[in-house]
């Protein structure tokens, strides 16, 4: 008689097939949705076949999917240990440590997915993906112009390819792409679109706006595709297409915040107060503004002012708070009491604004009759153009510290009185560094020397700011004394400006300051200038202090500069 053994398989043979079978049993399981069933059958299957490094895979896949990286990568070096890795099996652990923001071992297991298998799209993308978020702009471009060489059915990916080129200073390359990239995207608006915007977030304002035409042939009722090409016009300084872009984009998205603020401001720019003024009620709607204060007091809608305690609330920058401290003056004269809530900053200097009974730097204790934003005062008060500026001088520098520097200022003046002297006049050649656009704003300080070299000139920087807009590296032999170390508040460079002749920035706080004060101000604006500043005129209703020099083309500041300079030659000689 046989043996039962030898009639049928070895039992290491019927453990490897109940692990096939199980295997199979899991993965069925996992395509049905069963999760749990489909981990319970694969951990029966490494029972069975504990040497079997695919199953080991697949079980860190199942773990991966339930979230539970720690077991993944687990089941997933256990798997390498055995198999010495695959291109699949190092991707898998790749992007498992990648969620865990583990971007280091991500990278390298990418990489090694990669030697086994060159042209894996996955890696090459998530690769592109990691060197963009660790900013390595010049890897992260070489990744995502091989991950567009390997598939270029997706247009996020263009738009990633782009941002990277771009912040990589990699322009020829982008140019030579661009052409590709509009036919691949040439019948589709929606690509167009995303195309577009990715252009213009590159700062690729001409070829954002070209495209964004492109798309508006293709379907002109795509209010986004007008966003974009009025985006690029305002940057470009072509105010009048902007304007026109911006109300289409309004028109096709009633609802949209952001259309309807921006019509707004295009409104304002082209002096259509009485437009432009209602519809800055947007402003509000934007979801960034969502959290802005709104104080427990009745908001003022035009009511009679007479005796009434009224709360002027600040909003937006610095800028725009100097700017509308004037309506405390407005509202003073129709017999208010007006408190001002500005940002800390500038607590000392409203409180010596005219027309401020009070100003406070955090919640007033109240109670008030009114209350109103300072933006929202010229729809409630019906503000036109003519009415401008409303108010002049009205910020001025408290008497002492306004002595104090008046006495620095005419020190330094007269230490070198054998050179001859007639102006005194303060600089300020960069903004904020932090604001996204402040390249096109800001003006490197030895691009002004035939400025300053103008004879007849004692030179003071009001310049704050980091160390890359030090005057060190800017002409020779020309002295700028630095004031910007000494100044503690505003109110010390309310003060200085205030001890000068003249003041020359670009557009800044310090430019309201001046125009505040009514110190004569020269401010240097680019092409996109705020609403602010209107169009086609070299002065400015709120400030008649104030005179513009435009520039012509964006981030072209040499002509400006020439006109300035000549301007000076000109003051000084009177």
């Amino acid at each position: 008689m046989s043996s039962s053994a030898s009639a049928g398989s070895s039992p290491s043979q019927k453990l490897s097939d109940d692990a096939d079978a199980l295997h199979q049993l899991g993965l069925a399981s996992f395509r049905d949705g069963a999760l749990e069933l489909a981990c319970e059958q694969l951990d029966r299957a490494l029972n069975a076949a504990p040497e079997r490094a695919d199953i080991w895979e697949h079980r860190g896949l199942l773990a991966a999917l339930r979230g539970d990286r720690i077991a993944a990568e687990a089941f997933y070096y256990r798997a390498l240990g055995m198999s010495g890795g695959s291109a699949s099996l190092h991707r898998n652990l790749a992007d498992c440590l990648k969620v865990s923001a583990r971007l280091g071992e991500a990278r390298r297991h990418y990489l090694s997915a990669l030697s086994f298998e060159p042209t894996l799209h996955h890696a090459v993308r998530a690769l592109a993906e990691i060197c963009t978020q660790r900013e390595q702009h010049a890897e992260a471009a070489d990744f995502w112009l091989r991950a567009w060489a390997l598939d270029a059915s997706n247009v996020a990916d263009a738009s990633a390819l782009i941002a990277a080129l771009s912040k990589a200073q990699r322009d020829p390359e982008l140019d030579a792409l661009l052409p590709a990239l509009r036919a691949r995207c040439s019948a589709d608006s929606a690509a167009l679109r995303q195309l577009a915007f990715a252009l213009n977030s590159a700062q690729c304002f001409g070829d954002a706006l070209s495209v964004a035409r492109q798309g508006i042939g293709v379907d002109p009722h795509d209010g986004w595709l007008h966003h974009n090409a009025s985006f690029a016009l305002n940057m470009l300084g072509e105010f009048e297409q902007m304007h026109m872009h911006s109300a289409e984009a309004a028109r096709l998205m009633p609802g949209n915040a952001l259309m309807q603020f921006n019509l707004a401001a295009a409104q304002l720019r082209a002096g259509d107060f009485e437009q432009g003024w209602k519809q800055y009620r947007w402003h509000d709607e934007l979801p960034e503004n969502h959290s802005l204060v709104r104080p427990a007091y009745p908001q003022w809608q035009g009511e009679r002012l007479l005796g009434c305690r009224f709360l002027l609330v600040g909003e937006q920058g610095l800028g725009d708070q100097i700017q509308f401290l004037r309506m405390a003056d407005w509202l003073h004269r129709r017999g208010a009491q007006v408190d001002v809530w500005v940002d800390e900053p500038l607590g000392e200097v409203a409180r010596h604004a005219a027309g401020v009974h009070a100003a406070w730097t955090t919640a007033p204790p109240g109670p008030y009759d009114y209350w109103c934003r300072m933006l929202q005062m010229p729809a409630r008060m019906d503000l036109e153009l003519c009415m401008l500026p409303l108010a002049t001088a009205y910020l001025q520098a408290e008497p002492a510290k306004l002595q104090f520097w008046r006495n620095r200022v005419q020190a330094l003046s007269t230490r070198q009185a054998h050179r001859p002297l007639r102006k005194r006049v303060g600089i300020v050649w960069a903004g904020n560094p932090g604001y996204e656009l402040d390249r096109y704003r800001s003006i490197p300080v030895r691009q002004w020397r035939t400025l300053l070299e103008q004879a007849g000139v004692r030179w003071f920087s009001l310049q704050k700011g980091d160390v890359h807009h030090d005057p060190a590296a800017g002409p020779e032999g020309i002295e700028i004394h630095m004031f910007g170390p000494e100044i503690q508040s505003f109110t010390d460079t309310l003060a200085i400006v205030q001890s000068l002749d003249l003041v020359i920035t670009v557009d800044t706080a310090v430019a309201h300051l001046a125009g505040a004060c009514g110190t004569p101000v020269w401010v240097l604006v680019p092409t996109f200038t705020d609403w602010r500043w209107m169009v086609a005129r070299d002065d400015s209703p709120w400030y008649p202090s104030m005179r513009l020099f435009r520039q012509r083309e964006l981030n072209q500041w040499d002509a400006v500069l020439a006109d300035v300079a000549q301007a000076l030659r000109e003051y000084v000689g009177e």
